[in-house]
């Protein structure tokens, strides 16, 4: 049985499957079709089933492919709480 965006789209199933191995790629592909405007603006747009396994998708590939932190990234909020010490 195929999903919805194989049925619909097989040419995005198809670049996903070719992309999915590299989690940057796989990332930048969904973000344009998910959110880059101008990538879409000629475009009608998804019907909701589409968009809800692009997102599914999006979420997937987020959890095999954590988001980097940087090193050098602060927490403001944990640097003003441990410089002001609580007063009861």
């Amino acid at each position: 049985m195929q999903s919805t965006l194989e049925q619909r789209f097989p040419h995005i199933a198809a670049k996903l499957t070719e992309v999915w191995r590299d989690g940057n790629q796989a990332t930048e592909y969904l973000n344009t079709l998910l959110f880059k405007e101008s990538a879409r603006a000629e475009r009608q747009g998804f019907t909701d089933d589409t968009w809800l396994e692009l997102t599914l998708l999006n979420e997937v590939l987020r959890l095999e492919y954590p988001p980097l932190i940087s090193s050098t990234a602060t927490d403001v909020w944990a640097q003003a709480a441990d410089a002001s010490p609580l007063t009861s």
